[in-house]
């Protein structure tokens, strides 16, 4: 895969990223489209919640990297490797773009294509699962077109605004993500997954 081509690339988060993503986490438009439930995110618990991000990325529970625009070095957004089960070989995965001007651009997708090569190549990953929430029509669409196989309805799993809602679950193999993002490279390549 050739991620020159890519107008984002992933970076490590550092600690003063919590003034960038303490403005994402109040913006009403981004919560409308996530799990977790609405509330308002003071700044010092922004930089607790980044510095466990941090440490947790070290110590390979969830591996967070930063969305970075390559022409301006603007951090965008947060991808993620969460549930890591390295005996069994799958994690989840879940992604944010912060501002609504980045939304809706394939940033997400050439993210998620860097994040499923370190997954599946280096950490040696057989699965990748992620649920959404079945009003987040783009978030959907992004999966599909991506290469998502629908697993099934997680019914009314998820309370929000009020109304209990239904997630759909998706999951990409690591023969998968050869076969449609990495043409050209051999399903033997990689880490033994043991």
């Amino acid at each position: 895969m050739n991620t020159e081509q890519f107008r984002v690339y992933l970076r490590a988060l550092e600690p003063e990223d919590a003034l960038i993503t303490h403005q994402w986490r109040n913006d009403e438009t981004y919560r409308s489209g996530v799990e977790s439930m609405k509330r308002f995110v003071s700044l010092e618990t922004e930089k607790r919640w980044m510095e466990k991000a941090i440490r947790d990325h070290e110590q390979l529970r969830t591996v967070r990297f930063g969305i970075v625009l390559r022409e301006t070095d603007e951090l965008i957004g947060i991808v993620h490797l969460s549930q890591i089960d390295m005996v069994n070989r799958h994690c989840d995965v879940g992604s944010m773009i912060g501002e609504e001007r980045h939304r809706g651009k394939g940033y997400v997708s050439e993210a998620r294509c860097m994040l499923f090569e370190y997954g599946f190549m280096e950490l040696g990953l057989q699965c990748i699962s992620t649920r959404i929430l079945e009003n987040n029509s783009a978030s959907i669409r992004s999966a599909e077109r991506f290469g998502y196989v629908k697993e099934g309805v997680l019914r009314r799993r998820i309370y929000k605004e009020g109304d209990f809602r239904n997630l759909i679950a998706y999951s990409m193999l690591r023969e998968e993500f050869l076969e449609k993002h990495m043409a050209g490279r051999r399903k033997g390549d990689g880490p033994d997954p043991k």
